[in-house]
């Protein structure tokens, strides 16, 4: 953001709402803000105290140097990162204007979707000589929840690959165990998965949600026709 706050010709009005986020300056100081999508640009109500004001530094980190700020909030797809440009228009509201593609990254608590896959599991750094089958019963971008895994302690670490299907390469990684269930399942939280393997596994996870919402939508559309 460069210059002085812009005055406005008049009144903008924000839905109520919004959605949390932080928006992130080029020197690394983070600002809690609340994000309204505008179309081609987004309008960030800065979370302040009432007596609160930006400190000169802080205006200018907004945008002196010229280099992109970091927004990152979250969607019903995951946590979305944007990088951008900013212009102060009050001295709490600010116009952000998108500059590149946004990146979309996710949190185990997200989207997690219903999803029999093959898994692999090893107590080593490698898979090889007889790593221990399990499947997977539901998986998300953060970690998955296992069948046939009784013999794993909580806490403990494991290698896994996870079979996506045919064509699909495996996904590989570590992964904690967090927690116990009956019958043998457990609950695993991915500690080391690359950027790669991640942003694929949420591409599937996310297909698989469009598809039980199209199964949804014809169960619906069927019942009613009948």
């Amino acid at each position: 953001m460069t210059g002085e706050p812009e005055p406005t010709g008049k009144v903008i009005r924000l839905n109520v709402g919004g959605t949390d986020g932080k928006l992130t300056t080029p020197v690394g100081s983070h600002i809690p803000v609340r994000v309204f999508e505008r179309g081609d640009f987004l309008m960030l109500v800065l979370m302040l105290d009432a007596a609160e004001e930006l400190t000169p530094d802080a205006a200018d980190e907004l945008g002196e140097t010229g280099d992109p700020l970091v927004l990152e909030y979250v969607t019903p797809r995951g946590v979305v990162r944007f990088r951008g440009q900013a212009v102060l228009q009050e001295r709490d509201l600010v116009r952000f204007e998108v500059s590149a593609a946004p990146e979309i990254t996710q949190r185990r608590e997200f989207v997690r979707v219903p999803a029999v896959q093959h898994v692999a599991l090893a107590n080593g750094d490698r898979l090889d000589g007889n790593p221990t089958a399990t499947h997977a019963i539901d998986i998300s971008g953060g970690g998955m929840l296992l069948s046939g895994a009784a013999h794993l302690e909580l806490d403990s670490i494991v290698r896994f690959t996870i079979d996506l299907g045919a064509g699909v390469p495996e996904i590989a990684g570590f992964a904690r165990i967090v927690r116990a269930e009956a019958e043998g399942r457990r609950a695993l939280v991915f500690e080391q998965i690359s950027a790669d393997d991640r942003q694929r596994l949420i591409h599937f996870v996310f297909a698989r949600q469009r598809e039980a919402l199209a199964k949804l939508g014809h169960t619906i559309d069927h019942r009613r026709a009948g």
